[in-house]
């Protein structure tokens, strides 16, 4: 340091260590830089040096950019195995938001094509397989409390558990039987829309979830209000299942396009009706006056008839007298 507020710099050439030049600057003020001619500097060295060196980074640093992006891709082409828990917990990573949403949009017909709209492009099976579950027991439940409230008490009465069997049999096949036909339908066909397998199962399954409060409002014991309610989730929930597949075979010819439809609405509708009939079937009541009265009429000739038969028997065994 060379006096108060001053600071000196001091260069030293490769060739002549006796010169030297002073970079002086006020401590107020910006620094201040001076050439000196007798200085050598290679600067062609030192650029192609600088150079070479920004051409190394670049260069390991594109190499590295290139390894990372193929093992990312790597790793998004190799997928699970299908029998391990991560293959199907793809179908299942889903919100409760979403859930919401594909439930209420399933009941409600609209413009928008449900399938593009809601489904895509994240469907999954976690609604279809609850709302399957869930109708199961609501039907099997419901039908035997019908049962039970159109018996009057009647203390005969014994709950049906083959409902249970019966009602998971016919709606699970539903959920699935009749996406796979139609999904097959539309590959055979060309399927220009693209609708997979999963996207058509997810369709089916929440279309199932109008029958859950339905089926508990068939507990209440009029028909006609039953049959209403038949009619109501049958074409709401139809209607939704119709436009979304129309859009798949709209560019079919129009018999068709039109069969393929009335098929689809015509076997939702049949199963709604089946629900109605089989499991909120109307029940004839029989008091239990007239059972008392046949029961007893039943006994009174039986047993008229095995005193007759004994009589007969005793008066051919006793021996007549001479």
């Amino acid at each position: 340091m060379s006096g108060k507020g001053y600071s000196t710099v001091q260069l030293l050439a490769d060739d002549d260590e006796s010169d030297e030049e002073l970079l002086t600057t006020d401590k107020n003020t910006q620094l201040q830089f001076q050439e000196f001619s007798n200085v050598p500097v290679d600067t062609e060295k030192e650029n192609s040096g600088f150079g070479n060196s920004l051409l190394q980074n670049s260069g390991h640093d594109s190499e590295g950019d290139d390894n990372d992006e193929a093992e990312l891709l790597s790793q998004e082409k190799k997928s699970p195995p299908f029998w391990t828990f991560e293959y199907y917990q793809a179908f299942f990573d889903v919100d409760t938001n979403q859930v919401v949403s594909r439930i209420t949009y399933s009941m409600i017909p609209s413009k928008q094509n449900y399938l593009l709209s809601k489904i895509r492009p994240n469907p999954d099976l976690y609604g279809p397989f609850w709302i399957c579950a869930t109708l199961v027991f609501t039907i099997a439940i419901c039908g035997n409390l019908s049962s039970f409230f159109a018996s009057e008490g009647d203390h005969k009465w014994k709950s049906d558990f083959r409902l249970v069997s019966l009602s998971a049999t016919v709606i699970f096949l539903y959920a699935w039987l009749i996406p796979t036909c139609i999904w097959g339908f539309l590959t055979w066909r060309g399927n220009r829309t693209g609708f997979t397998y999963l996207e058509c199962v997810c369709v089916y399954g929440y279309s199932l979830s109008i029958f859950v409060p339905i089926s508990i409002l068939w507990l209440i014991p009029f028909d006609w209000l039953r049959w209403l309610l038949v009619l109501v989730g049958a074409v709401t929930s139809g209607l939704v299942i119709v436009s979304t597949f129309w859009r798949a075979v709209e560019d079919e010819p129009k018999n068709i396009a039109v069969g393929t439809v009335a098929v689809i609405f015509i076997l939702h509708t049949l199963l709604a009706i089946g629900f109605k009939l089989y499991f909120f079937k109307t029940i004839r009541i029989i008091h239990p006056a007239v059972t008392t009265t046949a029961s007893t009429l039943a006994s009174t000739v039986a047993s008229t008839v095995h005193n007759i038969v004994t009589r007969s028997t005793e008066d051919a065994i006793t021996p007549t007298t001479g």
